[in-house]
């Protein structure tokens, strides 16, 4: 189900602020610098990678691809680009992990966007985007749900709500992630079914309150809080780690490839194609780019 914030009589006021730091809406419009890579916008970056590659992925190597395709052109593994380069050049290479150490060279940061509920802009703009804590979210779920308002929230309750979810756990724990889309529609159409995110805000805070009070009481009293926020960032490449690079070069050169064959059944950048990606340390505020509050949000919960 379709969420708006701007037709919901729960949405709560915004506090007053960094208004200016606002962006355009839609990643396909927005200006993007040379130096950061922008994942969902091939357009921006498809002649550059192919001369990037030139090296290796040469003319020859293109013209045999489109010769004789392999069956399968994946992302994950890409053995098949490594026989072709062999094959025709000779060179025998990890095209992962070559791909992924050229993009670092090549670019200076990556852009991608985090989602969250909030009332005050400020605090992120200040304090920049931070890992899960989960006693911060705990202290948070404390004020909105045991503060009074619901008689049966006792302590015990409280602390069986903590112990169920097992967020301090150092094995599968909640802690000591941030969670970003490279492709900012994973946050708030139906391809990502993310949404719950803007809608309720910290995924954590919403599995507490359901396990202190009614899911209908968490939902009410989660969307009061000001508007669904989606901030775009520039991640140094540095913050990045080689699996992450390694993943989304795979996926552009899976996207190259089928081009050049016309190939329909491309996953890369297909709708519903994942680009998520986490950061195991806080993002500083002066990597955010700016932010906005997408009007339409699909719910997931709903």
């Amino acid at each position: 189900m379709q969420y708006r914030w701007t037709d919901c009589e729960l949405s709560g006021p915004m506090e007053a602020g960094f208004e200016d730091r606002a962006v355009e809406p839609s990643q396909e419009l927005r200006a993007v610098p040379d130096d950061v890579l922008c994942y969902p916008r091939p357009d921006l970056w498809r002649t550059r990678v192919w001369s990037m590659l030139s090296d290796i992925v040469t003319e020859d190597v293109r013209a045999a691809f489109v010769l004789d395709p392999p069956e399968y052109i994946v992302s994950d593994d890409l053995s098949w680009l490594n026989a072709i380069v062999e094959r025709v050049t000779g060179l025998d290479v990890d095209m992962k992990s070559l791909v992924a150490d050229r993009l670092e060279r090549e670019y200076r940061a990556f852009r991608a966007a985090h989602g969250t509920r909030t009332d005050d802009l400020g605090r992120f703009y200040r304090d920049g985007l931070r890992l899960l804590r989960p006693e911060d979210v705990e202290a948070v779920a404390r004020r909105l749900f045991a503060s009074g308002a619901f008689e049966n929230v006792t302590e015990e309750r409280f602390a069986a709500a903590i112990a169920d979810l097992g967020a301090r756990d150092e094995k599968g724990g909640r802690g000591g992630r941030l969670y970003f889309c490279a492709d900012e529609r994973n946050l708030f159409t139906t391809q990502g079914r993310c949404g719950h995110y803007l809608v309720y805000g910290s995924e954590y805070l919403f599995n507490l309150g359901i396990r202190l009070v009614s899911r209908s009481d968490t939902k009410r009293i989660l969307k009061s809080i000001g508007r669904p926020t989606l901030f775009v960032c520039d991640i140094p490449m540095s913050r990045l780690r080689s699996s992450t690079l390694e993943a989304f070069g795979g996926m552009m050169i899976e996207y190259l490839f089928c081009e050049l064959v016309n190939d329909p059944d491309c996953h890369a950048l297909s709708p519903g194609a994942g680009s998520a990606l986490n950061l195991t340390q806080d993002l500083p505020a002066g990597e955010i780019v700016g932010h906005y509050h997408p009007d339409s949000v699909f719910d997931p919960l709903q």
